[in-house]
């Protein structure tokens, strides 16, 4: 039997005297079953959590009860301030919040240490957010991202090469992490209930990365992919240098869709390009 606590969750709004923000893409996890299997993938005992939108806090509160070393939670919405001091004063050592938008922290100012990312993040940030904190895994360090999204762009992360899924988000992620699909969630397991349904991923850094420039390869997959119809001759075109020489040594065939290219080949590509780039200007 499917356990939940919607009413709990709702009692919680009615305390608050708030109801979920639309514009804020705000649907809220109530069941039992799945915030377990969540709190149980990110395996949060003794780790640094940070945990994006807490809202009412029900996934926080789980979280807790496994001892992770501390949390940090970001939330956007000043209606859960309260609900959050709450969490707080009861775990004073253990959990810190602020209230801010994740797009917007900087998260160069937290301590130097090996967070892992939680959260069942709000449909309207899920791609800047993922796009942000994969873009600079450099510069901050995470250990592991468990994270729910609304199931076309888990679709989208998880493509493989020759789908119409396939594009520049999915080779974005792939180019430093694995991705493992946890598993889907029906709308039914909100608060509100929203249209689509839910993926819960785990995506984890590779140990062993391509040596190459991340901007030159964000600059080529952006570049392939602006007008997938096209030829990859085609759209590289717009770099100004020898294409033909370019897809030579990179071995792949002028003809090709740039759905049909793997990561192995957008890699070659953008070394390659930056050797003749350096060459010829």
């Amino acid at each position: 039997m499917k356990k939940n606590n919607d009413k709990s969750l709702k009692k919680i709004f009615d305390e608050l005297d708030i109801k979920p923000k639309k514009h804020l893409g705000q649907n809220f996890l109530h069941d039992l079953n799945i915030i377990k299997a969540i709190v149980k993938v990110a395996n949060v005992e003794n780790e640094n959590i940070i945990e994006i939108g807490p809202g009412p806090g029900n996934l926080t509160e789980l979280m807790i009860k496994q001892k992770p070393k501390t949390i940090f939670a970001i939330e956007k919405d000043r209606s859960f301030r309260k609900r959050l001091e709450d969490i707080k004063i009861n775990n004073i050592k253990l959990f810190k919040y602020k209230i801010d938008d994740v797009l917007n922290y900087d998260f160069t100012k937290l301590e130097k240490k090996n967070y892992k990312i939680v959260s069942n993040l709000p449909y309207n940030i899920s791609v800047p957010f993922i796009s942000y904190m994969i873009k600079f895994q450099n510069t901050i360090k995470w250990k592991d991202m468990t994270l729910m999204v609304q199931k076309e762009v888990a679709d989208r992360i998880l493509a493989d090469t020759g789908t119409k899924n396939y594009g520049r988000l999915s080779l974005m992620v792939s180019l430093k992490n694995h991705v493992t699909k946890i598993m889907n969630v029906n709308p039914t397991c909100f608060f509100p209930r929203p249209k689509v349904d839910s993926t819960v991923l785990k995506i984890i850094p590779k140990k062993d990365i391509y040596n190459l420039n991340q901007e030159i390869f964000e600059k080529i997959v952006k570049i392939c992919f602006s007008q997938r119809r096209k030829t990859i001759k085609n759209n590289l075109d717009q770099l100004n240098i020898d294409t033909r020489l370019l897809l030579k040594q990179s071995k792949i065939d002028a003809s090709m869709r740039p759905e049909n290219i793997d990561l192995e080949g957008f890699c070659r590509l953008s070394i390659n390009y930056k050797k003749i780039f350096k060459a010829h200007f």
